[in-house]
């Protein structure tokens, strides 16, 4: 006797994929379904494995065993010898968003790179160094992926991200905390490598997208706000540093105070739009980007008419540090939209 089932599994968001599996008698009282080879290697299964079921009534929902799935050692070994460092830093990255267990970082003995290599390891959250000889460092991954949760990983980014931004107008303000900001971009740094490493390994393998209660579309939204975050950060740790060590005028400072707190402003709507999935809220925010955009653009052209034939020592430093510190501005503003398009997407 053949029965036909129909397999259905949503790979995005109001997406449904439908496989149609024929179902074979197979003795007196059961029968045999073949499985989508796909899933099984998705899945990392193998024969033998076991396969949870369970009885929906319409529906049959098949799993991976929890208890067959066995971890297996995943180690790299990354030669730093005659490398730049920030090679060697990208390929320490790399094998921590991919994922592996054990990192062996190895060089010379007369090598003065440890020092910068621990560095490095000390900003990847999770990634601890557990032996350290004349010829490598071993650095181990101590993290569960699984009980990681995104939207705290967001929530640590963008307070640490208001914080800086509250920073930096103090820096308009006489008050210069360059050093504070730069601590605290490391720190959402940290947080922003730590969120790729769970959203890629979240895309990759359904159990754990499933234990962080989460789904493709969503893992894809996630990484676009982090990316943002990051960036702004980035924007607000220039600024700070072009503010201290510029010598600007105090009526161009109170100026750009009030550019920096109104962006700031449509940064905390635009995240408040964000956890509340308020696109009415996204909308007026995409929708005055713009006029933020004008008013840098405008500060930049009357500060160049008022001080471009000024005959002060430094004049053209100063100039260059205006004209970076727009950019930045922009550059910021422009990441406030591109998180309220993201908040548009959303169903």
């Amino acid at each position: 006797m053949f029965i036909y089932a129909i397999i259905m599994s949503k790979s995005l968001k109001g997406v449904v994929k439908i496989d149609v599996r024929k179902l074979i008698s197979f003795g007196k009282g059961s029968y045999i379904l073949s499985m989508p080879k796909s899933w099984i290697e998705k899945n990392k299964l193998k024969k033998g494995d076991l396969i949870s079921v369970d009885d929906e009534g319409f529906e049959l929902v098949l799993s991976v065993n929890q208890r067959e799935q066995k971890s297996e050692a995943n180690d790299i070994d990354i030669d730093a010898k005659s490398k730049d460092v920030e090679v060697l830093k990208a390929e320490i990255v790399s094998s921590y968003l991919n994922n592996y267990d054990t990192v062996n970082i190895l060089f010379d003995s007369h090598s003065k790179e440890a020092p910068k290599i621990k560095d490095i390891i000390r900003n990847l959250s999770g990634l601890e160094i557990m032996e350290q000889t004349s010829t490598r460092i071993v650095a181990k991954n101590l993290i569960n992926i699984s009980e990681i949760s995104i939207q705290n990983i967001i929530r640590r980014m963008d307070i640490i991200t208001r914080a800086m931004m509250e920073d930096v107008v103090l820096c308009y303000q006489g008050q210069c905390l360059h050093e504070n900001i730069n601590q605290r971009d490391v720190d959402v740094n940290r947080l922003y490598f730590l969120g790729l490493r769970v959203i890629k390994n979240a895309m990759k393998n359904p159990r754990i997208a499933k234990s962080l209660g989460t789904e493709p579309w969503q893992l894809h939204s996630d990484a676009i706000i982090i990316h943002k975050l990051e960036k702004i950060a980035d924007r607000q740790k220039r600024i700070s540093r072009f503010v201290c060590t510029a010598d600007l005028d105090r009526s161009s400072l109170t100026e750009l105070d009030r550019l920096h707190t109104d962006i700031s402003e449509a940064y905390n709507n635009v995240m408040k739009a964000y956890y509340t999935k308020d696109k009415q809220l996204a909308i007026d925010t995409e929708i005055t980007n713009k006029n933020r955009s004008v008013l840098c653009d405008r500060f930049l052209e009357n500060y160049t008419q008022l001080h471009g034939s000024s005959k002060v020592k430094d004049k053209n430093s100063n100039l260059v540090i205006a004209a970076k510190i727009i950019e930045n501005l922009k550059a910021t503003t422009a990441e406030v939209r591109n998180i309220a398009r993201a908040v548009l997407c959303y169903e």
